[in-house]
């Protein structure tokens, strides 16, 4: 009887255990349930989702209809719908007793957001009976367009509905551009007066463009015709002091070997129209004799000299499309937290050879600056040579050369005063002993060095717009650059006078 009571004590147990399990497998099943941040909303708009189940969840699967992304395994995602309509949304959520799944139909409502209209066009100035391709640039996912080109001369409308129409004009003279762009909530109108002109094919109007304005003597320009109308003929004329260059060509590519700042004047014409072109100072030609480094600043920061030396950016420094002397082909623009590293190259440095190095410079800053530098980096009695403005009321423009026996130093003070806006120009000479500064072509100052020829170059990079430390950089320039030519020759006084109207 003990055992069989026993026994019956055992089994009780496992009953009870087996009961126990099986209530725990029923609570744990889920009961799916979700809700949006929001139902209503136009396109482009992003909504967050929100699992409200009841239950132990382990895994989530979502499925967007028409949304971004299309699904997720996130427990509360957020999606984006580009485009207007009703949609559907689904969420099946696991856990170890098993799965479950909810699909709520049509709960999202995508409405159309508001027009914004607006075109491109491929030209201003085109040819009669030229097709021109115009471009829908409209936003709020416009679904109907319509154009109206009306000729102020005729008064005639050209209409399309397409939504980037190919159009060709009979008529001569300048068109209004008109359109309306649609969905099925809202619509706007975009109107740009004489926003086209076109002209007889006949009619001829000169234009011209080159690859490079700034080069040194030795190089080619690839010059491009960009006339309207029908030339059939081509009349190059590029002129400097006494020399003149010539193509009959229609675009030409010119080799100059001779310095200077070239006049370009583009000739053309055919059977009963001509028209002619003049750009003055259109090609700047610098000496090539000794050159080792050319920043023109030109749409790039890069070494354009012959040794084409790799140059890194440190901060924030450009160029931008402005200019001085009439050339508007860019400038380097400085805003104080950066500068322009040149890699060291044996041909580069000036070492205890004779160096000219030219800049053009704006600034309206006060605070000491670097403009460049060679070498250095050790501080005092490193080998370098720099140019500096704003170290003192007395040295309002320095330039130093200096190695281990001691510096050769210039500098200075009001005529030296030029961080005022204006553009100047800035040459540094080194000649043997002596050491000149030069400030819009004249001579301030000289001096010979009383402890030899100073070595200036070491292992060091050379540095525009900053000075090199033993761990870190300082004394950024702000303000614009221009035109930073390196020779490893001393430049005479008429060649410095010539460089300063390039």
């Amino acid at each position: 009887m003990k055992i069989i009571n026993y026994l019956s004590g055992i089994t009780f147990v496992i009953a009870l255990l087996l009961t126990g399990c099986k209530k725990d497998t029923v609570s744990s099943a889920i009961a799916v349930d979700f809700a949006a941040s929001k139902m209503a909303l136009t396109a482009g708009d992003s909504i967050t989702f929100k699992e409200m189940a009841h239950g132990t969840v382990s895994n989530w699967h979502w499925e967007f209809e028409g949304g971004t992304p299309a699904t997720s395994n996130l427990s509360g995602p957020t999606v984006t719908y580009q485009v207007p309509g009703t949609y559907s949304v689904t969420l099946k959520l696991k856990n170890a007793a098993g799965e479950a799944v909810l699909t709520k139909e049509k709960m999202i409502v995508v409405g159309y957001s508001h027009v914004k209209a607006d075109f491109a066009q491929p030209k201003t100035v085109a040819l009669q009976n030229e097709a021109l391709q115009f471009s829908d640039k409209s936003s709020g996912l416009p679904t109907a367009w319509k154009w109206d080109f009306t000729s102020l001369a005729t008064g005639a409308v050209i209409s399309s509905d397409k939504q980037h129409p190919e159009i060709s004009f009979a008529d001569t003279g300048y068109y209004n551009i008109r359109l309306i762009a649609s969905n099925p909530d809202y619509r706007d109108t975009i109107l740009k007066e004489k926003a086209l002109h076109i002209i007889d094919p006949h009619t001829l109007a000169a234009s011209f463009g080159a690859d490079v304005q700034a080069i040194y003597e030795g190089q080619r320009v690839q010059f491009t015709d960009q006339s309207l109308g029908i030339a059939t003929e081509w009349a190059w004329e590029i002129k400097t002091n006494g020399i003149t260059l010539r193509s009959a060509e229609q675009n030409p590519s010119i080799q100059f070997d001779k310095a200077g700042i070239y006049t370009v004047t583009l000739s053309i014409k055919n059977a009963v129209a001509a028209h002619s072109k003049t750009v003055e100072r259109f090609i700047s030609v610098i000496p090539a004799n000794g050159l080792v480094g050319y920043f023109p600043f030109n749409n790039s920061i890069n070494d354009e000299g012959p040794l084409k030396l790799p140059v890194t950016k440190r901060g924030q420094v450009g160029t931008v499309q402005a200019g001085r002397n009439g050339l508007t082909t860019g400038i380097g623009r400085f805003d104080g937290s950066g500068g322009i590293i040149v890699d060291d190259d044996p041909a580069f440095n000036m070492g205890v050879g004779d160096f000219t190095i030219s800049v053009w410079i704006q600034s309206t800053s006060t605070v000491r600056m670097m403009v460049w530098q060679e070498s250095g980096k050790n501080g005092s009695k490193d080998n370098q040579a720099w140019l500096r403005l704003n170290s003192s009321a007395t040295q309002y423009t320095a330039f130093n050369t200096e190695d281990a026996a001691g510096g050769s130093f210039l500098a200075l003070a009001d005529p030296g005063n030029i961080a005022d806006g204006k553009w100047y120009h800035v040459v540094a000479v080194r000649s043997g002993l002596v050491t000149k500064l030069y400030i819009n072509g004249q001579k301030m100052t000289e001096r010979s060095s009383t402890t030899g020829i100073k070595d200036v170059s070491n292992a060091a990079a050379f540095k525009i717009g900053m000075q090199e430390g033993a761990s870190s950089f300082s004394n950024y320039f702000i303000g614009n650059l221009d035109e930073l030519i390196v020779y490893k020759r001393a430049l005479t006084d008429g060649e410095i006078t010539e460089l300063g109207m390039y």
